[in-house]
């Protein structure tokens, strides 16, 4: 009788390829923060290697965290003239007429049910917010026939949003301790944040201008440049450079922005 093969293999079977244990990551969490901040290439290179979810998730989710009970801290939301000021809006937007005063009472009391929840609901809907958008992002990868796997697509859109997610709260958060916040109205574009344009134009410009000028904000476009570079890094193919992937990246954004300008000037948000 033959031997066999000290693998257990049969002996007129196809030989095993050898398992590809991969590259370890050269960056721990710390790292990868500070990494994708100051150099991108090189940190979206070691996410490629050993994509990580839990330590992003986790940041993201204490930011958020942050800046919702430090904005709940510093603002007292008069909910119920917020809520009857946007009912007044879209009625004379519509020519319609005013609900009744128990119809108006619920969504009183519905906005500020929200609003006391608010701290639970950032935690929970910040990963669901961003396996969303991981998905968005990975579908469109793919029709450009990107090599890649959506748990590094996944990575890169959580190491890219926990850093600038870190910087943006505390900017934010120091501006929300140092100014006035009297009559703010979380609602309006650049009420809250002061990084974008929207806090620099008038109030009382159309609705669909603010939406547009409240989207042109200093991290969300950091943010885009960041999963430009990833996406590319993480891509799997030569093909998809950073500026083939920011076309996607900006493509779908623009696309985003005039979508909810269109709402906004139809009174359905902003």
């Amino acid at each position: 009788m033959e031997n066999q093969s000290d693998s257990g293999a049969p002996p007129y079977g196809a030989p095993q390829a050898p398992i590809s244990q991969g590259e370890p990551a050269r960056m721990g969490p710390l790292q990868r923060i500070f990494g994708v901040l100051f150099s991108p290439g090189e940190t979206f290179a070691d996410i490629n290697r050993k994509p990580t979810l839990v330590s992003p998730i986790i940041v993201a989710m204490i930011m958020a965290l942050i800046g919702t009970v430090v904005f709940s801290m510093r603002v007292k939301v008069d909910w119920e003239k917020m809520v009857r000021d946007r009912i007044r809006t879209q009625v004379e937007k519509t020519g319609g007429s005013m609900p009744g005063e128990e119809q108006i009472q619920q969504q009183v009391n519905i906005t500020k049910m929200i609003g006391k929840l608010s701290p639970i609901l950032v935690v929970v809907g910040t990963p669901i917010y961003y396996v969303i958008l991981a998905g968005i992002f990975a579908l469109a990868l793919m029709i450009i026939q990107a090599k890649s796997t959506f748990k590094k697509i996944f990575s890169v859109v959580l190491w890219s949003g926990a850093a600038t997610g870190i910087v943006g709260t505390i900017i934010v958060c120091a501006s929300l301790m140092v100014r006035d916040t009297e009559g703010l109205d979380p609602s309006k574009p650049g009420a809250v944040s002061p990084t974008n344009l929207a806090a620099y134009l008038p109030t009382d410009i159309p609705k669909a201008l603010a939406s547009i000028a409240g989207s042109l904000d200093v991290f969300t476009i950091w943010f885009l440049i960041l999963l430009s570079i990833g996406f590319a890094a993480v891509a799997g193919s030569k093909r998809i450079n950073t500026s083939k992937a920011g076309t996607v990246v900006f493509g779908l954004w623009i696309l985003w922005v005039f979508v909810k300008a269109g709402f906004a000037a139809l009174g359905l948000g902003g």
